[in-house]
């Protein structure tokens, strides 16, 4: 391969390599600095994902300095609540984690073994249903989650602690999503002699995606025609 033709490729393959790190890691749909832009409105676009609020407004809440967005309104304030939801829609993506916080065991705030339900979409069709639920009072923090992946504590479910969890490792299989939809479900599970007046309420914390995996093979195939243009020039 002349010098010439190696100074012209190079750049290509360093953008393409370049763009497949880029495509590696995961993506943003919701963070902290998402929350500013939805406070105050029940429905909103923030750097391509919608979002929209069921039963009222966007608003934050936090304990312990763990938090994150919910709805106003409910019976826990800014949280969402029974009744309240929290939609996202985006281009089709697989969702790598997704963030909750003040999702409690109890006897804290009224709240025993609260449940998160998402359901996840792709398009109009219901790909799953799937609900995280903090553990036993007394256990060490944990939570079960019906979906796929692993669940983490990041701080224990404890008034003044926040109790967030993450949910990881693809939860919602390897499939393209287009729409999550957090809701809170009554969890029925109240422990002897506890008042349970506040069953459920979180807030949602994070989302995260990687790309659709048909952007690899696009940037695969994009590698292979830079490779075969190489190929064709040097046999010439």
């Amino acid at each position: 391969m002349s010098r010439t033709l190696t100074q012209k490729i190079a750049p290509l393959f360093a953008a393409a390599a370049l763009a497949c790190a880029g495509a590696a890691q995961a993506q943003s749909l919701l963070d902290s600095s998402t929350y500013a832009s939805l406070v105050g409105t029940n429905a909103g676009t923030v750097n391509g994902v919608s979002f929209s609020a069921g039963g009222g407004d966007f608003g934050t809440k936090f304990d312990g300095g763990w938090g994150g967005l919910g709805v106003t309104g409910g019976g826990a304030g800014t949280e969402i609540d029974i009744g309240e939801s929290i939609t996202m829609s985006f281009a089709a993506q697989v969702i790598s984690d997704f963030s909750v916080a003040l999702l409690f065991n109890g006897p804290e705030f009224n709240d025993y073994r609260e449940i998160a339900q998402v359901a996840v979409y792709n398009g109009d069709a219901l790909l799953g249903t799937y609900a995280l639920t903090v553990g036993l009072d007394g256990s060490s923090p944990g939570a079960g989650w019906t979906g796929f992946g692993s669940v983490a504590n990041l701080s224990a479910p404890a008034a003044d602690n926040g109790g967030a969890w993450l949910v990881s490792g693809n939860p919602f299989g390897n499939v393209a999503a287009t729409k999550l939809v957090f809701t809170a479900l009554s969890s029925n599970l109240c422990q002897a002699g506890a008042t349970c007046s506040n069953q459920s309420d979180y807030v949602l914390s994070a989302v995260h995606a990687v790309p659709e995996p048909g952007t690899y093979a696009m940037l695969a195939a994009g590698l292979g025609a830079v490779g075969f243009v190489a190929r064709r020039r040097r046999q010439r």
